[in-house]
């Protein structure tokens, strides 16, 4: 028979695993939303119907990316998203230098790690980042850009 404390150390250990896992997890995102957003350049629009959207980066990263080498750590490309003809909020693409090593190797794209914002530009969910990684490990070519040719090809 189990005494009154095992089973409340049980019960604790059941409780707090779940939460241990989720900080572990929200932890190894480091993709913050830029303070300097107003400086950012929208290079390239996706249009969907009443869907679409804007692909922003910074004038100085734009004019790197012409050179064909990948972004280097501290690059963060914004993605701007519209429903039903309204902005609802923002995708970022954060890169930074060994970031990879914190993911799984098979959900791993490089050294970029990436969040959903809200119009407030506060963190709006961490779960999204698990579909941003397996869709962008396709564009390993391309430094896990799907826009760096519209990048390439922008001009001021």
């Amino acid at each position: 028979m189990l005494s009154t404390r095992r089973i409340c150390l049980v019960l604790i250990a059941v409780t707090i695993s779940p939460l241990l896992g989720m900080g572990a997890k929200a932890d190894t995102n480091r993709a913050t939303f830029p303070a300097d957003f107003d400086k950012y350049v929208l290079y390239a629009t996706y249009d969907r119907g009443s869907s679409k959207e804007e692909a922003f980066a910074l004038p100085e990263t734009i004019a790197f990316s012409k050179s064909g080498k990948p972004l280097p750590a501290g690059t963060r490309l914004i993605l701007g998203i519209w429903a039903d003809y309204k902005l609802t909020g923002y995708f970022v693409m954060h890169k930074g230098v060994g970031w990879g090593l914190e993911v799984e190797e098979e959900r791993r794209t490089g050294d970029w790690h990436f969040q959903q914002f809200g119009l407030d530009k506060q963190v709006n969910r961490t779960a999204i980042t698990d579909r941003c990684e397996s869709c962008h490990q396709s564009a390993e070519r391309n430094d896990f850009m799907f826009t760096i040719d519209r990048m390439r090809d922008y001009l001021p």
